[in-house]
């Protein structure tokens, strides 16, 4: 007589017998389960007739999740404005300047305050007077009021970490403000250098008016690099 596996004979109460689709053994046929299985975000039938122990628990990796419908729009809203009223704002607005040699104008405003000559912004050769720039263009910095900039209260400047502002030593340096892109600059903040390699100037500004730019400027003597690490502008 052929073994009857895990299966049951009744002759009171006969019932089918069925081949697992899996392990093969014989089992009642009312014993046997489908073997479900996710299909994207529903479960799929297999057709597989399957006994409890070869019942696989249904597998989430298989399973799309459905995101739910984006909540409905605020109407008429009013956003903070986080780029324009956080503090320094020298990390948005346009770069302008002078000072394009070694890793250009953008280093000066990069958020690094600790780094080597070859990484600022500086000129090889300085042009002689009070005409070495690095600063911003503020234009268009308010969408509601496009040529107002801003009124700055604050602004640090770091040397290189391993040079002066100026190679040649102490110089003068001056922090000014304009609404024209060539002429027109007020000095709002004005001094002398120490002269010492890693130098950082910290100087808090009594507000007066927005400027649509605001530059940093070093005086040079024609010859002697000069050099910022990074220019921090804090606004009111």
């Amino acid at each position: 007589m052929r073994p009857h596996g895990n299966a049951r004979a009744d002759r009171r109460n006969p019932r089918a017998w069925g081949v697992c689709d899996k392990c093969g053994f014989l089992y009642n046929k009312r014993d046997l389960q489908f073997q479900y299985i996710w299909a994207g975000p529903r479960t799929d039938n297999t057709n597989m007739l399957v006994c409890n122990t070869c019942l696989d628990d249904l597998q989430e990796q298989l399973r799309v999740i459905v995101l739910p419908a984006d909540p409905n729009p605020v109407s008429n809203p009013r956003p903070e404005d986080y780029v324009t009223s956080n503090n320094p704002v020298a990390s948005i607005g346009s770069n302008i300047g002078t000072m394009t040699q070694a890793a250009g104008l953008a280093a000066a405003f990069d958020a690094n305050t600790n780094k080597p000559f070859f990484l600022s912004a500086a000129r090889y050769a300085s042009s002689a007077g009070l005409t070495n720039t690095v600063g911003k263009n503020w234009n268009g910095l308010d969408p509601n009021n496009p040529t107002q900039g801003p009124t700055v209260s604050r602004f640090v400047v770091y040397a290189p970490n391993n040079a002066r502002f100026c190679a040649s030593g102490s110089v003068s340096y001056a922090f000014q403000g304009s609404n024209f892109a060539s002429f027109g600059f007020t000095t709002l903040a004005s001094g002398n250098t120490a002269g010492t390699i890693g130098e950082i100037i910290d100087v808090t500004i009594t507000p007066t008016t927005g400027y649509l730019y605001h530059q940093f400027v070093l005086t040079g003597d024609g010859v002697s690099s000069v050099s910022v690490a990074q220019l921090q502008i804090y606004r009111v």
